[in-house]
C-alpha cells in the first residue's frame, strides 16, 4: 500500500510541476541593464485557468560551467540584489491577466567596476481547496527564476573556443558536439553558438546545430557546452563544421568566438 500510495504522489508531482511551469508567462527572460538605465520592466501573466499568487524574490545563484546554477544562501559582493527595489512583491492573478513588476537600480557611490548578478524568482504559491477532506496535504511552491545583470565600467568580454569534439547521445547514438570555451575580462558575454557543416571546400554551408541564450556568466571562467544536432540534420560524410557564437541583445553584431573542426570518417562510424 505505502509503495502504491508513493507511486501516485511521485506521478501527481510530476504533472503539478509541469502545469505550473505551463501557467505562468514572463518576459523578457533576461535583463541586462547598462550603466545609464535605471529601471526595467518584467511582465508576468496567469496563463492557467484559476486564480494564481505570485511571490516576487531575489535568489542568488552560482552559475556552473556546464550551464546549470547553484543557489547560495546569501548574497555576495557581486549580488545586485542590494542595489534594487521592487514593486510589487506579491500579485494575485485572474485567468489571462497581467502584471508589470518595476525593478529599480539604485546605485551606492564609488561602485567597484564589474558585473553584479542576481535571479529574480517567481513564486507560485498554492492555492487552499477548503474541499478537499484528504488526510494528505501537499503544498508546493513552484518558481521560476530570470538572470537580472548590471555592469559598470562595461568590457567587451573575450572568448575562445579552445576544443571540439564529437561525442554520440548516450541513448540514440546520434552526433553531438562537445565545446570546451575561456571566458576572460570581468564580464559575462551572451548570443548563440551555431554548427555550420560543409562536407568539401565547394559545398555550401548548413547550419546544423545551434544554442540561443548562451550566457557565460563571470563567475565562470570554463564552459562545457554540448551542441546537438536538429532532429532533421545528420552528417554522414566527411567535412568540417565551423562553430560561431555571436552575440545577441547588448553584444548585436559581435563575433565572440569561431572554431572549425575536422569530420574524418573514424567520426562517423
Amino acid at each position: 500500500m505505502f509503495n502504491k500510495l508513493t507511486l501516485v504522489l511521485v506521478f501527481s508531482f510530476i504533472l503539478l510541476s509541469q502545469n505550473a511551469l505551463a501557467d505562468l508567462l514572463i518576459s523578457p527572460t533576461r535583463i541586462s541593464f547598462d550603466e545609464r538605465q535605471r529601471t526595467a520592466k518584467v511582465t508576468v501573466i496567469n496563463t492557467s485557468k484559476e486564480y494564481k499568487t505570485y511571490r516576487v524574490i531575489w535568489s542568488e545563484k552560482q552559475s556552473t560551467a556546464t550551464g546549470g546554477y547553484i543557489t547560495l544562501p546569501e548574497p555576495t559582493d557581486t549580488s545586485l540584489s542590494s542595489m534594487t527595489r521592487l514593486s510589487p512583491k506579491q500579485m494575485r492573478l485572474a485567468p489571462g491577466e497581467k502584471q508589470t513588476v518595476k525593478i529599480a537600480i539604485r546605485k551606492p557611490k564609488d561602485l567597484a567596476a564589474g558585473e553584479y548578478r542576481s535571479h529574480l524568482l517567481f513564486q507560485a504559491l498554492p492555492n487552499e481547496n477548503t474541499k478537499n477532506k484528504s488526510s494528505i496535504k501537499i503544498n508546493m511552491i513552484m518558481s521560476y527564476s530570470i538572470p537580472v545583470v548590471m555592469r559598470e565600467n562595461a568590457e567587451l568580454p573575450t572568448v575562445v573556443i579552445e576544443q571540439a569534439k564529437v561525442i554520440k547521445k548516450t541513448d540514440t547514438q546520434r552526433m553531438q558536439f562537445n565545446l570546451k570555451m575561456n571566458r576572460s575580462t570581468k564580464f559575462s558575454s551572451y548570443g548563440k553558438l551555431s554548427a555550420y557543416y560543409k562536407s568539401d571546400a565547394n559545398s555550401p554551408e548548413e547550419k546544423v546545430a545551434e544554442i540561443g541564450n548562451l550566457s557565460i556568466f563571470s563567475d565562470v571562467k570554463n564552459a562545457d557546452v554540448t551542441l546537438s544536432l536538429f532532429s532533421d540534420k545528420n552528417i554522414t560524410k566527411p567535412g568540417s563544421v565551423s562553430f560561431k557564437y555571436t552575440g545577441a541583445d547588448e553584444y548585436a553584431d559581435v563575433i565572440f568566438a569561431q572554431y572549425t573542426l575536422a569530420i574524418s570518417a573514424s567520426m562517423l562510424d
